[in-house]
């Protein structure tokens, strides 16, 4: 084993990387990653990880370590190193690259990195660092590998690490001189490493992997490639097993690199040719999915790429559009599914033409046959697993965008009748005694329902009345019956332009809900919700039955089911004249209260009642709305009715979460329909759910508060303003009291709903929010709230903090006339950050350390600078003795230090702005921190 200045470091790194290869323990790996992190960051990293990478009886994973740890520290930790140890670290990683050429690749591509990234950061070797290489490794056979992984992943690492300490001039300048310039050497590097007598496989494929590299980061262009035998040596290898599948990258790279049309025609008219000749390779080839599947993306990327020539020069290309159309057969739908981005892509261009050839458009209608025929459900469905299904479905789903895409270059008209006519052939076929598959009937009207969104319903169509007419005689299979109520879900807007169809889809739909198949239900709902929502109007006539459907059959369905049903009506509702519109809404909300009601009994399935009629009131509340300020008639009485039966709920079940939950949506849709006309009843409202939050400490109930609050708040009635006072102060009391007894973090719904109380009395009771003697504790909550990981909730916090200590009342001029109040605003608020800001403070500098997410900085800035203006001396000594407590890791020790430098500086130059660079130097060295520090690769 290979010895160090530290023998116990060595045993420590040993221990530490045994544990990711034993154990299972979450807590251990953790610890040890842990552990060989912070190891990471140290100086003494440098010497150690040398020794063990280039010590001969290091076992590989040490090995692996060692160079992952070099390249982390070339990244991040350069600056440890005085300059003139930089040659001398160059130096070992290139013997690194010498010893290591062989494998293993894991560990070469660590050591490449970590010199990729110090060629960026030494200004004087980045100018012949490439060519350096090339003479140094590039004429010893056992160096070949190691040259050109490293040539492999320079163009990556240089255009896209963005962790590298350098400036966007220093970028330029050390890219240009590492890529740009090297360009012509490393394709002659190339050429004559291919051509070369006796070239392995292995070698052969680091060349086209370097080529790829340069190609795609653009420092290659494909007509460079296109003058030299590493174009032809790409085609040929195609042909021999080892090294297709690198061939095959390389060539869609290059393909990909020619989408300047205009200045790439000559290699274009290279590979074109070539490439059609391949097309018998899809046939040869068709009983390999793996080269199949790559054939495929070859020629798609070259549709996608040339389709501008394909439109404007159909007869050359044509080929190339019918071996992606070939592809599209595949009966491996994987490989179908690799087709379906051209289809697309060809569709809009073509769309766009006056004329399209006739040639395209026959290969458009082969796809669409052969779509259609994708979408065919398996013979044997039992066969096929949970997760085939899954993915199948999936499928369909995105062969229905293809069909839409035939669209554009057949007319949804001609796809509609075609689709239509193997519908009309395979129930033909059946009514003369043939046997259909249910497959054959299901297929064409899943694929009809999928062109809905290209039809004209503006237009007349005379097939879609044959549809229409069809789907009351169709199969009564599920699948069958599923698909045509999907249809009509997709065609309503068709029916509401001819209404004389209305009763049969009605009757197709209601009758549907009496299927043994749940989907079958589920489908019938969704086509009953679209029915009533696009032609409401029409509907009223028929709210009748649907009244007596939903008492006759309604009590049988689930109550998803229900639920499509109550918003469905909910629609016919709301397009009503407004006095019939709330009596029917009245007949209907009374029914669901009356089912409540006359169930027997406090238990479960009584709860379980509730819960159901709760939600079929929100879902028919919801889809109403409002009436506006001024009420009807039939709702003036309403309000106190059904208060009456809300708070009895609440009082025997709002201990429950779930009847907790849907009965304050419902207070809350509610409030939205009797406005102002519930004002006398609010402050008994607030009482009740302030005392059921009392006695079980449930969110919700501070969430309708809030609502209340803020719907209300404004409104000049001392009684209301008295109810919002005691409702505020007691949850305030309960909410300290549930975070005395546990953690705040672990009740992160009731703070969310909490601040919802907090943000309207801001805005429209300040005197309520700081008069009150809970003022102080709800304080103490917000800069809690900062301590959680959910974003939203911080964000929303960090708000109002920053509203409170940014209130006018603070910064008033002396001699300026001020509300009589501002003055005791003030001093509440002063009083209180006098006691709260070291936590505040503590909260702030820990979340940016640690959670808080980037948007929050704006947030964060403000705050600091707005108690740093006004409790400047606090201030002065608050952070100083905040950041020296919070601990952190090792690298960002110099960042929290220079924090407090550029912190006084920024008071004694009395320059607040300099807060905010202070402040995001050291979230971005924070940010760096984080990014270092990822799970090790176990």
């Amino acid at each position: 084993m290979a010895t160090t200045s530290n023998p116990e470091t060595l045993q420590k790194i040993v221990a530490a990387l045994g544990v990711f290869a034993t154990s299972t323990d979450k807590q251990q790996i953790a610890s040890a990653n842990e552990w060989l992190q912070d190891f990471q960051h140290t100086i003494e990293a440098w010497e150690v990880s040398s020794t063990l990478l280039m010590a001969a009886d290091s076992p590989p994973p040490l090995k692996m370590f060692a160079a992952q740890t070099l390249k982390s520290k070339v990244v991040y930790d350069l600056n440890q190193l005085p300059s003139e140890q930089l040659p001398l670290l160059r130096d070992t990683l290139v013997s690194a690259l010498q010893q290591f050429s062989s494998g293993p690749r894991n560990t070469l591509v660590q050591i490449s990195l970590a010199l990729s990234s110090l060629a960026m950061q030494m200004p004087d070797w980045a100018p012949t660092a490439v060519q350096n290489l090339i003479e140094t490794l590039g004429t010893t056979p056992d160096y070949v590998a190691g040259l050109l992984q490293f040539l492999a992943v320079l163009p990556d690492d240089v255009s896209t690490n963005t962790r590298i300490p350098v400036s966007d001039d220093e970028y330029r300048t050390r890219s240009q001189s590492l890529l740009t310039e090297n360009c012509e050497n490393v394709l002659n590097l190339l050429t004559m490493y291919i051509t070369a007598q006796g070239i392995t496989p292995h070698i052969q494929k680091l060349v086209f992997e370097v080529l790829s590299s340069w190609v795609v980061s653009g420092e290659v262009s494909a007509s460079m490639v296109g003058q030299t035998p590493l174009f032809d040596s790409m085609f040929e290898a195609l042909a021999t097993d080892q090294l297709f599948d690198m061939a095959g990258d390389l060539l869609c790279d290059l393909i990909h690199e020619t989408q300047e049309l205009d200045d790439n025609m000559p290699i274009v008219e290279k590979i074109v040719p070539r490439l059609i000749a391949l097309q018998p390779q899809l046939e040869a080839d068709k009983e390999d999915p793996d080269k199949l599947r790559l054939w495929c993306k070859i020629f798609c990327e070259a549709g996608e790429t040339y389709r501008m020539l394909i439109v404007h020069h159909t007869e050359t290309f044509l080929p190339l559009v019918q071996a992606i159309a070939q592809c599209a057969a595949s009966d491996d739908l994987d490989i179908a599914q690799l087709t379906f981005n051209f289809w697309y892509r060809l569709g809009q261009s073509l769309g766009k033409q006056r004329s399209i050839p006739s040639d395209i458009s026959k290969v458009y209608e082969a796809v669409l046959n052969t779509f259609i025929g994708h979408i065919h459900f398996p013979m044997d469905p039992e066969s096929t697993t949970a997760q085939d299904q899954d993915d199948f479905r999936s499928f369909r789903h995105d062969i229905g965008d293809v069909l839409k895409d035939c669209c554009y270059v057949l007319g949804a008209d001609f796809v509609l009748d075609r689709t239509y006519g193997i519908l009309a052939d395979a129930l033909e076929r059946g009514m003369s005694g043939n046997a259909v598959a249910w497959q054959e009937v299901e297929a064409p009207l899943f694929a009809m329902r999928a062109l809905g969104g290209e039809i004209d319903w503006t237009q007349q169509n005379e097939k879609i009345l044959k549809i229409m007419e069809v789907l009351p005689g169709l199969p009564a299979h599920p699948r069958v019956r599923y698909a045509a109520l999907m249809l009509i879900s997709r065609y309503t807007p068709w029916v509401a332009k001819h209404p004389e169809h209305i009763l049969s889809q009605l009757t197709y739909i209601t009758s549907s809900f009496q299927d043994s198949d749940l989907e079958v239900v589920s489908a019938a709902g969704h086509a009953l919700k679209y029915l009533c929502q696009d032609c409401r109007a029409h509907l009223v006539p028929y709210l009748e039955q649907l009244y007596g459907f939903l008492a006759t059959v309604g009590p049988k369905l689930m109550q998803e089911d229900r639920l499509a049903i109550y918003e469905s009506i909910g629609w016919i509702i709301s397009s009503m004249p407004r006095d019939i519109a709330a009596n029917t809404l009245r007949k209907f909300a009374v029914d669901i209260f009356s089912t409540i009601q006359v169930v027997p009994g406090q238990n479960a399935t009584h709860a379980k009642v509730i819960i159901d009629g709760l939600e079929q009131l929100e879902q028919l509340l919801d889809v109403v709305g409002s009436f506006g300020e001024d009420l009807p008639p039939a709702c003036e009485t309403t309000a106190v009715e059904v208060w009456a039966v809300m708070s009895d709920i609440i009082a025997q079940y709002g201990a429950l979460p779930d009847i907790c939950d849907r009965s304050t949506r419902v207070i809350r849709l509610g409030l939205q329909i009797f406005h102002r006309a519930a004002l006398p009843l609010i402050p008994r409202l607030l009482e009740s759910l302030t005392s059921r939050f009392e006695n079980t400490g449930l969110a919700s109930y501070l969430w309708a508060i809030g609502k209340v609050i803020q719907r209300f708040g404004l409104e000049d009635d001392l009684p209301l303003k008295s109810a919002i006072q005691q409702t505020y102060e007691l949850c305030t009391a309960k909410c300290t009291a549930i975070f005395t007894q546990s953690a705040l973090r672990l009740h992160s719904d009731v703070v969310d709903d909490y601040l919802s109380i907090v943000t309207p009395l801001l805005e429209q009771c300040p005197d309520i929010l700081f008069l009150s003697p809970a003022f102080p504790m709800s304080f103490s909550i917000l800069v809690g709230a900062l301590q959680l990981y959910n974003t939203d909730t911080t964000f929303q916090s960090i708000g109002l903090i920053r509203g409170i200590l940014g209130h006018d009342a603070l910064q008033a001029p002396q001699d300026a006339q001020t509300p009589p109040r501002f003055p005791l605003f003030a001093k509440a608020i002063s009083d209180t950050v006098e006691k709260e800001g070291p936590i505040l403070v503590n909260h702030l500098f820990v979340g940016l350390l640690d959670h808080f997410a980037p948007e929050m900085m704006s947030g964060v800035v403000t705050t600091i600078r707005i108690l740093t203006q006004l409790w400047t001396t606090n201030m002065q000594q608050w952070i100083p003795t905040v950041l020296d407590q919070i601990p952190v890791s090792p690298a960002l020790q110099p960042a929290k230090a220079q924090f407090l430098v550029d912190f006084e500086d920024a008071i004694v130059s009395r320059d607040l702005d300099k807060l905010k660079p202070a402040i995001s130097t050291l979230q971005r060295s924070v940010l760096r921190a984080k990014d270092r520090r990822r799970p090790l690769d176990r």
